[in-house]
């Protein structure tokens, strides 16, 4: 991800606050108000190395999450 990579984009959804962090230190303040969290106060955690029940339990956050992403629109 490039400082140009956070211009170009509309929004930048980060799966958990340390990315969202790694975000914002990229961005210099630049395109504050496009990065986010995916959902709003939580971190979806990383199903890497899990079990099944882990990573499933996780793909029931994403799939839920895209309800407040898609066809959203800033003003």
């Amino acid at each position: 991800m490039t400082l140009e990579d956070l211009d170009w984009a509309d929004d930048v959804l980060a799966m958990d606050d340390a990315v969202l962090g790694t975000l914002r230190a990229i961005d210099g303040g630049q395109n504050t108000h496009k990065l986010r969290l995916y959902l709003p106060g939580r971190d979806v955690p990383d199903p890497m190395s899990q079990d099944e029940d882990t990573f499933n339990d996780c793909v029931v956050m994403i799939e839920a999450g895209t309800a407040l992403h898609i066809g959203r629109r800033r003003p």
